[in-house]
């Protein structure tokens, strides 16, 4: 035990070093978005950074990033120390790899690792993850028949060795993939992102004169612990469950069940008797899966800290082994999102009867939908950007849900004016879609219509483009809670014929595709609903007059007005 923690630390300063370590993973993720050199990092934000104490115990995470990225970087580092021991690490050492099954799910999420130290002595790690959309293999589908078909899988390995870049590990990943100066540069930037937050952690320790923070992660991992606790035990104990239809990719059902049991001061979620893992790549291993699961249990104790190793110490995730939501390897994982998204969804309902003033009805845009688009431009490069258009949040207790937002994923849309100056393409039309949202008291987030065209000519590219979707909710609506209405289902239009989402097509210059993607689920009943609410609802063409008669009992002859 050193000094720090026998002294003890005020509340005052434990607040402010506290603060001060959830700023410094926000400048690490700050640095990361701006020296990146994809849209799927600088733009839409799918990445997650964490500092961890020198016994890699997660202190704090970016709160803007995906949770997928984030819950699993705590498995993926612990994975990385047993090929390489704390004690054989040095100054200057960075650590990759990407084992779906340890870190977040599939093989495009790459994680790095930083070791922290201090006049000699290791006191921290600093981990991030990115989405690279090209990892080569397949491209963009759900149709791998397993594992290895599914791109590049990188040991864990040294990228640099006391500062010094690994060239043959560059080299194998440059040759893997379809675009190695994007790749790369990203690698590079996670590389600057991990500089940073060591800075910061030295940093620190200089100012305070510490050997190094050891005491501050032992008071802030016990105080969070303690909280977590606390919060349980506002939750009534019992067991509370929810199983549900879950439509796949081909168009097949599967089952999921989550069963939550509160009892005292801890709480198990148990996804057992969920279906077996499937053949398209869809499947979720178990980190990824218990990384949605705590983010959506740490959203319903409504904690007001960050979830870290002490948050979730209270908190249990099970799943069979070979289940969809824990497969075993070398199952396919590629769309791990489209089951993996409904998980938070699941438990909300699972507790809807026990705490209806916390939970959030269906999500528009659970599952993601996103499309990987590869081609070639005229004068021989390639592209493969990522483009997102999500649908609308579903609704509250005392809240609507909120357009066009990615839940849970958390990830933004990727802005016109980057996706139309990256490749050849022309964006014609990007709305809100009216009549989208599930009905309610509260009715959910509006759901998004988007339509891009290829260029043609000059312009266009060279052939046609290949675009890997995918989406969901096309046979299944949007759930609503407590009486509220459902979403709508959602669609999509490839040159003038509805797909369903999960393999990819060939769309050629002057083609088109659509996306109808759904709004949020309603809460409570309709008839309930303000009816100034209605009128400005009306007004601002988020629902039709003859949609707000036959939801909302609107009386057709009633005036309509934008003010509220």
């Amino acid at each position: 035990m050193n000094d720090m923690t026998q002294q003890g630390i005020d509340p005052i300063t434990l607040e402010m070093l506290w603060r001060r370590l959830v700023s410094i993973v926000g400048e690490l993720g700050s640095t990361l978005r701006r020296t990146s050199f994809s849209t799927v990092v600088r733009d839409i934000g799918d990445y997650g950074c964490g500092i961890f104490d020198a016994e890699a115990r997660l202190l704090a995470q970016t709160p803007d990033s995906t949770p997928g990225l984030c819950g699993p970087l705590g498995s993926m580092l612990r994975h990385m120390l047993e090929a390489h021991p704390p004690a054989t690490l040095e100054e200057g050492d960075v650590i990759i790899g990407n084992n779906p099954w340890k870190a977040s799910g599939h093989h495009n999420d790459i994680s790095i690792m930083t070791p922290t130290f201090h006049k000699g002595r290791l006191i921290g790690y600093v981990v991030t993850c990115c989405h690279h959309v090209d990892i080569g293999g397949r491209r963009a589908t759900t149709e791998s028949r397993d594992n290895y078909e599914e791109g590049l899988r990188i040991p864990v390995c040294l990228l640099y060795k006391g500062g010094e870049p690994n060239r043959d590990v560059f080299a194998f990943i440059a040759n893997n993939v379809r675009l190695p100066e994007t790749v790369l540069g990203d690698l590079r930037a996670q590389v600057s992102a991990n500089h940073v937050g060591g800075e910061r952690l030295r940093e620190i320790c200089v100012e305070r004169g510490w050997p190094d923070f050891q005491g501050l992660a032992d008071e802030i991992i016990r105080r969070s612990e303690d909280i977590a606790r606390a919060e349980i035990l506002r939750i009534p104990d019992g067991v509370y469950t929810h199983e549900a239809p879950i439509e796949m990719i081909d168009g097949e059902t599967i089952s999921l069940k989550a069963t939550v049991t509160v009892e005292g001061d801890e709480l198990t979620v148990d996804f057992t008797g969920s279906a077996k893992q499937v053949r398209p790549a869809i499947n979720c291993t178990i980190r990824y899966t218990a990384a949605y699961a705590y983010f959506a249990v740490g959203a319903l104790l409504q904690l007001p800290i960050q979830l870290n190793e002490g948050s979730m110490r209270p908190i249990k995730i099970v799943a069979e082994p070979g289940s969809v939501l824990n497969a075993k390897f070398p199952a396919p994982v590629f769309a791990r999102t489209s089951i993996g998204n409904f998980i938070p969804e699941m438990i909300f309902s699972a507790f809807a009867k026990a705490v209806p003033d916390r939970v959030v009805a269906g999500s528009g845009s659970s599952p993601l939908w996103a499309q990987y688009i590869f081609g070639r431009r005229r004068d021989g490069s390639q592209f493969a950007p990522f483009n997102a258009a999500n649908g609308g949040l579903g609704a509250r207790a005392t809240q609507d849900g909120i357009s066009c937002l990615t839940f849970p994923v958390n990830i933004g849309n990727t802005p016109v004016e980057i996706l139309e100056s990256d490749i050849p393409v022309l964006v014609k039309c990007r709305e809100l879609w009216a009549d989208s949202a599930g009905a309610g008291r509260f009715r959910g987030g509006l759901g998004q219509h988007f339509e891009m065209q290829v260029l043609e000519g000059e312009d266009g590219p060279e052939g046609p483009l290949l675009i890997g979707f995918r989406g969901g909710r096309y046979y299944f609506t949007v759930p609503g809670l407590a009486g509220g209405g459902d979403g709508p289902n959602g669609k999509w239009v490839i040159n003038g014929s509805v797909a369903v989402g999960g393999g990819d097509a060939s769309v050629p210059p002057g083609g088109t595709m659509t996306c109808f993607i759904p709004g949020g689920g309603g809460m409570g009943d309709p008839t309930q609903r303000s009816r100034k609410l209605v009128a400005r609802d009306i007004a601002y063409g988020y629902v039709s007059r003859a949609e707000a008669v036959r939801l909302y009992g609107w009386t057709e002859t009633a005036p309509v007005t934008s003010t509220v």
